[in-house]
């Protein structure tokens, strides 16, 4: 059934001030990404590293990102899929400073870090013009996917098991979100009022806080042994 705006029932549509309005819980749960975010990010102050200030960034740029979200579902029967630009551009870099992050620290070797720098800039290009021209969010979750799995989880589990113990929680944080992937492929939704994105989005809350756990555990002293010994190994090459 269809409403007088022609919005499907499924999208939960509602009038207000005479607009045609849909997916309230979208905004909401957005918000609540969107307010987690901007709390992280008045936490690191001051920023110390590259590190933390890679991280502020993503916080910043994704808690925008979802702001903007909630306002494109809401508003989509006006602003179509051009109202998901912003969101889409904004999730696409705030994951190319999670990136960033995850090689800032100076452990693994200069010619290693900048090919994975080279990989992250050409991942933001790439998926960002795929995503715009095509009009398709699926270039954005593929983004998503390969930086959460390998720069965030990949390299998690590479500096946990060099000995830097605050990493388990990064790869406990994509854990949480990987059922995310198999929420949207099999079009998992729990309730009308609570779908497959809501229910998404109440793991990304929890994968973010995670992230800060793992951001501020971060002991500088095993940091520092670390980066000491492994300039040394990259020095004697």
């Amino acid at each position: 059934m269809k409403n007088p705006c022609n919005i499907p029932a499924e999208k939960l549509p509602f009038d207000f001030m005479g607009l045609c309005l849909q997916e309230p819980m979208a905004l909401v749960t957005n918000m609540l990404i969107a307010i987690t975010c901007f709390v992280i990010f008045y936490k690191f102050n001051p920023v110390e590293n590259k590190f933390q200030k890679h991280w502020k960034l993503f916080y910043l740029l994704f808690g925008l990102s979802t702001f903007f979200s909630g306002f494109g579902h809401m508003f989509f029967n006006y602003s179509g899929i051009y109202g998901k630009f912003p969101t889409w551009i904004l999730g696409l870099i705030s994951a190319f400073h999670a990136g960033k992050a995850m090689i800032s620290l100076n452990v693994i070797s200069p010619k290693t870090n900048k090919i994975l720098n080279n990989i992250l800039l050409v991942k933001l290009i790439g998926f960002t013009v795929l995503a715009v021209v095509f009009k398709s969010f699926v270039f954005v979750m593929a983004d998503a996917v390969i930086t959460y799995l390998f720069f965030c989880m990949g390299m998690g589990l590479y500096y946990w098991k060099k000995g830097l113990n605050s990493f388990k929680y990064t790869v406990i944080a994509v854990l949480v979100l990987i059922p995310s992937i198999f929420i949207f492929t099999l079009q998992f939704n729990p309730h009308l009022w609570f779908n497959k994105e809501d229910l998404s989005h109440v793991l990304m809350v929890t994968t973010i806080i995670f992230f800060y756990i793992g951001i501020i555990r971060l002991d500088k002293i095993d940091l520092e042994k670390l980066v000491s010994i492994n300039q040394v190994k990259y020095v004697n090459k």
